[in-house]
């Protein structure tokens, strides 16, 4: 008689799995991360730009002291700071990965999923072949 088809081990391995993605994409406190944020300032601070995802600028602050530069200049310093500023977003973004998962494990986790998968698929369809085998054997009754 064939063993039914017991999926608990596949159902813990399958939460374990999604327990790791889940720190992985809420961090370590459970709460989603902010966003990363970077700054960048030039003309000895007069300057200051803030970017966020996707590499946009999302604030910029002029001293006004800093509108006495020739425009060519002024133009210059704001380059310089947005430049500094998406330089400081993109190492923040990829500097810390929130939770600190360790993507090989979970890759190992899901290559367990996989087979674990394929067992109980084929212990299923196993069960179902002996299933239509008795019946076939009754003459349908």
């Amino acid at each position: 008689m064939a063993q039914p088809v017991d999926p608990s081990g596949l159902g813990r391995v399958l939460s374990e799995t999604m327990s790791a993605l889940g720190r992985f994409t809420a961090g370590a406190d459970g709460e989603a991360p902010a966003p990363p944020e970077g700054v960048g300032e030039a003309a000895d601070g007069l300057v200051r730009v803030t970017a966020g995802p996707p590499g946009r600028v999302t604030a910029l602050t002029l001293d006004p002291r800093v509108m006495r530069l020739p425009s060519e200049s002024l133009a210059e310093e704001i380059s310089t700071a947005v430049n500094a500023a998406l330089a400081d977003l993109q190492e923040k973004a990829t500097a810390a990965v929130p939770g600190q998962v360790d993507l090989s494990s979970l890759g190992e986790q899901l290559r367990r999923i996989q087979e674990d998968a394929g067992r109980q698929l084929t212990t299923f369809t196993d069960a179902l072949v002996q299933a239509q085998d008795r019946l076939s054997g009754q003459g349908g009754r």
